[in-house]
């Protein structure tokens, strides 16, 4: 108990400092993968549809689907949360593991909105596209993570008005550092996605291994 009661005010000292824009951008790495869900359901035609109303969701999808891995960049704000914390117990015990779940769930986010993106392909008989793709989304991702974080373009934005975010993108992108930061950020988001992946298909793994030797036991017994 005493270890609790020194643990609980210093987590609600982080969630009061940043429960609002780590909810907010936590909402926005999710909105793709119910996208996702809508556009790539299981037991869809072999063929590409051809509806508006598909291709305009995809778009979005392809807007929304950097804010899953822009959570990661939100660990600028750590200096500050490490600063507030005045001892060794706090960051330890309420920033750390509030800064790892609320990443955790970003990357999460992107692992299930591009493994739906995936599985879609293969459905449609275009497996051997994924790889592909995956490259394609992590460099899509490194560009939209770049202008969300540094030149600080919403994903609706270009929807509400192009013309503006077009001129915000252009300017941004003759940075002399963009190219740089572009290519730092897809090396992260692919070595994010690849650790997701592997721990993902893990904890997957163990626990259909584990559902399988209950159901043994319990049949046997």
């Amino acid at each position: 108990m005493g270890l609790i009661n020194e643990i609980a005010p210093n987590l609600v000292d982080v969630l009061r400092r940043d429960s609002w824009w780590m909810g907010w951008n936590t909402l926005l790495a999710w909105i793709p993968v119910l996208l996702a869900l809508a556009l790539f359901r299981g037991g869809a035609p072999r063929r590409p549809s051809r509806s508006p109303f598909w291709w305009a969701g995809l778009a979005l999808f392809a807007l929304f689907l950097p804010n899953a891995p822009y959570v990661i960049t939100d660990l600028v704000h750590l200096r500050h949360d490490l600063l507030m914390a005045n001892q060794d117990g706090p960051v330890v015990t309420a920033v750390l593991p509030v800064y790892l779940v609320f990443i955790g769930s970003g990357l999460l986010a992107y692992y299930l909105a591009l493994g739906a993106a995936l599985r879609h392909l293969a459905r449609l008989g275009l497996g051997a596209w994924q790889g592909r793709v995956a490259l394609a989304a992590h460099a899509l991702c490194a560009l939209g993570v770049f202008l969300g974080r540094w030149a600080r373009l919403n994903s609706w934005e270009p929807v509400m008005d192009p013309h503006a975010a077009l001129e915000r993108i252009l300017y941004n992108l003759t940075w002399t550092w963009a190219p740089v930061l572009i290519v730092v950020t897809f090396l992260v988001t692919w070595m994010g996605h690849f650790m997701t992946r592997a721990i993902a298909e893990a904890v997957r793994d163990t626990t259909v291994r584990g559902a399988r030797q209950l159901r043994t036991t319990l049949t046997s017994s």
